[in-house]
């Protein structure tokens, strides 16, 4: 079987080899060091990919939305996309977003009611199905085929095949909150950190190929890493890769959470290769001060050496949250070069697009 084989739909079934905790006492958050099973001449990857796992539901909420319906779970329903018949427990666990309702199901449930827009909004953002069960009550479980689908989760690789030939490494954020009086969590790091047994549950997944974010061809350029929080996963692939290929450029990285006592990932690895000399590394530690410092306020300390890495041809990658660091991280870099370079602010957009151009500045951002 060839990798081409392993798709959303046909994906190859691996097992949780090890779970651990990376943050310490005191942590603020838990995230979690996942080795899954793989067959090496199965499913080959590179340093840079990601894989996409198929999580299931919370198989307590499940039950609880059966018993609301008033069924055994073993009732028959057709799957809308995929047209097989499907007990009712293993349809609502397996296949479909119990997270959240949307507009079709909602209609089906309450037909009567139609809320104006911005209630509306509210109402399928802030309501799962069970809690949507509890205000309209459903006469056909055949409208359960309307709700979205269950999507794939996708994680990055956060180690090097020349390394660990038959594991894939993830660091996965556990992810939980509060809506509606009601504690949340994130299905996929629910499945993975708390609900999946080692060695025995099956873990659904295949390969999302990242055909950009990637070493440079040439193993004497070198490398800036900016990765915050879980964006530090693919940069220890990157690493790893990089020691085992005894490459001769530079590794520059940019690591940020919020303690350094408890929220330091991969503490040990990145400190050994610190002291055999292969690894220049700034921290930022947001909570450890009065004053929040994050990876782009230590970039701006280290503006003078970032310059002079990416004149002589450093490659610029950036991984983490689309929604606000790789934004704060962007428009310092602009400045950097603006302030550096001794440039116009059009002359640095235009300097900073070309790396773009180069493929010297990559991102992989969620």
């Amino acid at each position: 079987m060839s990798i081409k084989n392993f798709s959303r739909t046909s994906p190859y079934l691996s097992r949780i080899q090890e779970r651990s905790l990376l943050t310490g006492l005191g942590s603020t958050k838990k995230t979690y060091h996942i080795v899954l099973e793989v067959e090496e001449n199965l499913f080959p990857y590179k340093a840079g990919d990601s894989i996409g796992v198929i999580p299931q539901n919370d198989p307590e909420e499940v039950d609880a939305i059966i018993q609301r319906v008033k069924c055994l779970g073993t009732e028959e329903i057709r799957h809308p996309k995929l047209s097989h018949i499907l007990p009712l427990r293993d349809f609502l666990l397996h296949h479909v977003n119990i997270s959240r309702v949307n507009l079709p199901f909602l209609k089906l449930v309450n037909p009567s009611q139609i809320l104006d827009k911005p209630a509306l909004t509210n109402f399928l953002h802030h309501h799962t199905l069970l809690e949507t069960l509890s205000l309209f009550p459903l006469d056909n479980t055949a409208h359960f085929t309307q709700l979205m689908p269950l999507l794939p989760r996708f994680y990055s690789i956060a180690n090097s095949s020349l390394v660990f030939p038959n594991e894939i490494h993830l660091t996965v954020a556990f992810i939980s909150y509060n809506l509606n009086g009601q504690l949340r969590k994130g299905v996929g790091s629910h499945f993975l950190c708390i609900l999946a047994t080692p060695g025995v549950t099956p873990i659904p997944i295949y390969l999302q190929p990242s055909n950009l974010f990637s070493l440079p061809k040439n193993p004497n350029a070198s490398i800036i890493l900016i990765g915050p929080g879980t964006g530090i996963a693919p940069f220890r692939a990157f690493l790893q890769e990089r020691i085992a290929m005894q490459s001769l450029g530079k590794n520059w990285l940019f690591f940020g959470e919020r303690n350094r006592a408890s929220d330091f990932y991969y503490e040990s690895f990145f400190n050994e290769l610190m002291s055999l000399g292969k690894l220049r590394l700034d921290l930022a530690f947001s909570r450890d001060q009065n004053e929040k410092i994050y990876v782009q306020h230590k970039m701006y300390e280290e503006r003078k050496s970032l310059w002079s890495w990416l004149s002589d041809g450093a490659y610029f990658y950036v991984c983490g949250d689309a929604e606000e660091m790789a934004k704060d991280v962007d428009a310092m870099l602009h400045r950097i070069v603006k302030e550096e370079g001794n440039m116009s602010e059009e002359n640095a957009r235009l300097y900073v697009k070309n790396l773009r151009l180069e493929k010297r500045y990559l991102t992989d951002v969620y």
